[in-house]
């Protein structure tokens, strides 16, 4: 049982050691004070670092605004256009349909002749060979 209580002792005596040093980090702030130090000097340094490029980043949003206003003020314009345009060609498309199904219409419904030739362009022509 002896060597049992040794163990026990021991184990709180080490407890009460690392609970008085506890304590006294507890009541010594300044690792506090000092840790709230380097955390304001980072802050800072870090403000310096970001400062630079959020004014490049500001310049660069606002000129891509004053861009996008410009195209959006565009946009109706080019909507008529591309409606017309569209339009144009609908109807462009139409007429070539229309002369397409009159010329096969026009092929299934009688079949072409050899042209006839009369005496009378006969003989023009051959007056002009003369």
């Amino acid at each position: 049982m002896k060597p049992m209580n040794y163990e026990l002792k021991k184990v709180v005596d080490r407890v009460k050691t690392a609970s008085g040093q506890l304590q006294n980090l507890l009541k010594d702030r300044t690792w506090v004070d000092e840790a709230k130090k380097y955390a304001d000097k980072q802050a800072t340094e870090a403000k310096k670092l970001f400062d630079g490029d959020l004014g490049k980043i500001k310049t660069f949003l606002e000129s891509e605004r004053k861009e996008l206003e410009r195209f959006q003020k565009q946009i109706p314009g080019e909507v008529d256009r591309f409606v017309k345009f569209v339009g144009g060609q609908r109807k462009e498309l139409e007429k070539l349909l229309k002369a397409v199904k009159k010329a096969s219409q026009g092929e299934k419904s009688a079949p072409k002749r050899p042209r006839r030739t009369t005496s009378r362009t006969k003989t023009v022509g051959a007056k002009k060979k003369a």
